[in-house]
């Protein structure tokens, strides 16, 4: 009666179903159903669709439809004698539905297109919300947020031996239950990587992953979150030696500052000055194939 966390046990069957279905020569439509039933909670039925079509020779348009589910973990619903958070077995699992459509487009051999934009709704969010007394918070399913937003890469080989291939994203998320911007998630994030065989046996990949526009709870009151681009460099030495290869590797080689969003209390204990990820450092590997 006196433990944090009650022992528990979860027993999970399941029951998934797929079929790919061509009625056309250039239409696909692939369908499946997944059928879970949790000894804790109950069941859940989850659907999945995608209908793609070969839209030209180069182009190719897919529309995807998704259901998905997270089931309560054990801390969530099984916590006890916290003096700051509290399970609830009662509780749900959450919920998300997606709709995306995807454009795909060979611009030629050499350089490849894909757009996608996307629209979903999570609903159910387990948070720990404050009891009305004891200064304990409970979890209860009590959030919901919306969201949509676009994506865009491309892989491009410049010339033979150096390829370039990058993405960049934008979303907007909200809310519902305050109609306030969703904390923590990036706003936008562009990654671009540079891949050159500078000869047979030495590579040299460079990674840049820019973070930016991420907003605070409507009810955290600190500074916004910094931004943060961090770039990784690494030179790859292959045929070593009967199948070894080595391989230099600079992790945020201009050792930014780079800091993810921390809780700020209420129940978890509050970090104010976010966390800090890691510095440069510098990282030997040897790779050995068979």
């Amino acid at each position: 009666p006196f433990v944090f966390l009650r022992e528990g046990d979860r027993d999970n069957r399941y029951l998934y179903l797929q079929d790919v279905y061509s009625f056309a020569n250039d239409w696909q439509i692939t369908a499946g159903l997944r059928y879970d039933r949790y000894s804790d909670f109950g069941d859940t039925l989850n659907p999945r669709l995608a209908v793609v079509w070969s839209t030209t020779n180069d182009l190719t348009t897919k529309f995807l439809y998704g259901e998905a589910f997270r089931a309560p973990s054990f801390a969530e619903s099984l916590a006890i004698n916290n003096p700051s958070a509290l399970g609830n077995p009662d509780l749900k699992p959450e919920t998300l539905k997606s709709y995306e459509l995807v454009f795909d487009y060979k611009v030629n051999y050499d350089l490849n297109l894909v757009f996608n934009t996307f629209v979903y709704e999570w609903n159910d969010i387990i948070l720990f919300v404050p009891d009305d007394v004891g200064g304990t918070s409970t979890a209860r399913n009590f959030g919901s947020q919306d969201g949509y937003g676009w994506e865009v890469e491309a892989s491009w080989t410049i010339i033979p031996g150096l390829e370039l291939i990058g993405n960049m994203a934008w979303q907007k998320s909200t809310n519902t239950e305050t109609d306030a911007d969703a904390a923590n998630a990036p706003g936008q994030k562009v990654y671009v990587q540079a891949n050159w065989e500078v000869t047979p046996n030495y590579g040299v990949n460079l990674q840049a992953n820019w973070v930016m526009d991420r907003q605070r709870d409507s009810m955290d009151i600190r500074d916004d979150i910094g931004d943060y681009v961090l770039v990784d460099l690494a030179l790859r030495r292959t045929n070593l030696w009967n199948q070894l290869e080595a391989a230099l590797i600079v992790k945020n080689l201009f050792d930014e500052d780079a800091r993810e969003p921390s809780p700020n209390g209420i129940p978890l204990p509050a970090i104010p000055d976010d966390l800090p990820l890691a510095g440069r450092s510098l990282v030997g590997e040897i790779r050995y194939k068979f």
